[in-house]
């Protein structure tokens, strides 16, 4: 009987010391892997449960409150996992427009400043990259971090001649935590789509292949230097957007150093919303961290736009991008066929749906986008409107795989620049610019404009005419006049879209003077208003009153 005593306090003995054991090798040497996946599991199951069980007919007043637990639960642990979870957070950040309002409530501090790692983390980051103390190559080295995100953390210094430099340095765990992230990442994506069959897992091999990118330091100062070749091969850009040049013999996979450049926050966006357009070599993370003002270093009395972190990027296809360009211009030319043909070949069976997206305001076909919609819904259960919206978004992603990857992190871009221009009190007219350099990006072809749906033939690098070829006198002088009709049946376009622009701007300034409101609303607050009402009419979701604020 005493050795049958012995035998389960043994055991819980041994039991005890193995998982202590394994706890603190995790903890200490293992970058806290197991206890972070971990804790994404059991969060990952708790949350499927909830919804499968809570998410049902009969508990439609409950689900704003399920949400909320959910978003909450998310955000616990991002932020108790950090590293790439902050990315993930972020992801989610961006694209809350979509989802309920606890989302847009609960992450909207997903930007806020990561805490910084000891200085003596970063002793061994030199150490192992460089075989050295950060001493021995720069001067006055500052021990403590300016800034710190997710990945990395920033430390001001000088090189030996005296040059001010930004010491970007990744922190210490990111390389041992990313591989088993991105796994629990995918395998939870998997989980959800077979649980609320919903196409979710679609973009997990582009975040990864992007998030991997992100973390290589030499790649960031490769994409840094892409960045200013095309801005500078850009005559109207040249002088008005500078990327700070990286130093290769200071730069590592984990340490990258620049030029240091100082500056204010970010007042002008024009710059950022360009090359989409014209180079199709686009900034996928411009948020107001990443873009400020200085004043340019020839002409102070002018100010110029400043873009750093070039961690994130996406290169568009040439076909894509001419699709892109073609897309934006079909919106202003009401050219339905065209959309439709795009979506369609872009595998989006919601063209409408995936135009307001674009636009971030409601757009309906064959309604000139200076016209604002009517459009009325009623109101139906809370859980019949989140069913409806499920199958729109099945019905909008069930071609994923025709879906170019490119627009994840183009969409973001175009979020990210709509949100800092409402920011601002909307000093430009985003759709116009956007509308411009679409067509600028298409090139002077006047075929363009002849009223045939164009695609583009990759191999041959030239665009292939479905529609008639015009031939013969009257077919020639046909096309010149309707292609400069439909040139300036755009400019037309553009311009009753900034005569709303100005007439805004004059009646809410009116409006604030008279009312005493203070500052007025802007152009983009009153088109994310517009965006709100249309969502909850349609789909029944009703937006935070701050979501669009990014």
């Amino acid at each position: 009987m005493s050795y049958m005593r012995k035998i389960p306090v043994r055991t819980i003995t041994f039991l005890t010391s193995t998982i202590v054991g394994i706890y603190l090798i995790d903890d200490k040497y293992n970058a806290r892997t197991l206890q972070r996946n971990g804790l994404t599991v059991w969060n990952g199951l708790c949350i499927g449960l909830d919804y499968k069980i809570n998410f049902r007919p009969g508990k439609g007043d409950k689900i704003d409150d399920l949400h909320e637990r959910v978003a909450q639960r998310i955000l616990r642990v991002c932020k108790s996992n950090g590293g790439l979870y902050i990315k993930l957070g972020q992801a989610i950040q961006v694209q809350s427009a979509i989802l309920p309002p606890a989302y847009q409530r609960t992450f909207k501090t997903m930007y806020d400043d990561a805490p910084a790692v000891d200085f003596d983390q970063v002793i061994k980051i030199f150490h192992n990259d460089f075989n050295c103390h950060p001493d021995d190559m720069f001067d006055d080295f500052e021990r403590t971090a300016i800034a710190s995100a997710s990945v990395a953390q920033v430390h001001r210094a000088k090189l030996k001649d005296g040059t001010p430099v930004a010491v970007k340095v990744q922190k210490p765990d990111i390389g041992k935590q990313m591989n088993w992230d991105l796994m629990a990442y995918k395998m939870l994506m998997h989980v959800y789509e077979y649980v609320f069959d919903l196409p979710l897992t679609w973009t997990a091999e582009t975040q990864d292949k992007h998030l991997r990118a992100e973390v290589d330091f030499i790649n960031e100062g490769k994409n840094s230097e892409k960045a200013k070749m095309h801005f500078e091969s850009i005559r109207s850009l040249r002088d008005q957007v500078y990327v700070p040049n990286v130093f290769w013999d200071f730069t590592s996979s984990r340490v990258l150093t620049c030029e240091w450049i100082d500056g204010v926050k970010v007042t002008d966006k024009e710059g950022l919303e360009r090359h989409i357009f014209l180079t199709g070599f686009v900034h996928a993370d411009p948020h107001p961290g990443n873009v400020f003002v200085r004043p340019h270093p020839k002409r102070p009395k002018n100010c110029q736009i400043v873009l750093i972190d070039h961690g994130l990027y996406v290169e568009e296809s040439v076909v894509f991008r001419h699709q892109y360009c073609l897309f934006w211009k079909s919106l202003f030319m009401m050219d339905t066929d065209m959309i439709n043909q795009i979506c369609h070949e872009w595998g989006i069976n919601e063209p409408e749906m995936f135009a307001s997206a674009t636009l971030m305001k409601p757009y309906k076909q064959k309604t000139a986008l200076h016209i604002a919609s009517n459009q009325r819904m009623s109101i139906q259960d809370a859980y019949k409107l989140q069913m409806v919206l499920k199958e729109r978004i099945k019905k909008f992603l069930s071609n994923t795989e025709l879906i170019p990857r490119e627009l994840i992190f183009v969409g973001r871009n175009m979020n990210i620049v709509r949100s800092l221009n409402r920011e601002l009190g909307s000093p430009v007219n985003r759709i116009n610019v956007m509308g411009t350099w679409a067509v600028k990006g298409l090139g002077s072809d006047w075929s363009n404009w002849g009223g045939n749906a164009k695609t583009f033939d990759e191999k041959h690098r030239q665009l292939i005419d479905k529609g008639s070829n015009f031939s013969g006198f009257f077919g020639q002088l046909a096309f010149i006049l309707q292609s400069r009709y439909n040139y300036w049946l755009f400019r037309g376009t553009l311009l009753m879209i900034s005569i709303g622009f100005y007439l805004t701007k004059i009646r809410e300034s009116i409006g604030s003077w008279i009312y005493g409101r203070g500052d007025s609303r802007g152009f983009e607050e009153i088109l994310d208003d517009r965006m709100k009402q249309t969502i909850e009419e349609n789909l029944g979701i009703v937006l935070d009153q701050n979501v669009f604020e990014g």
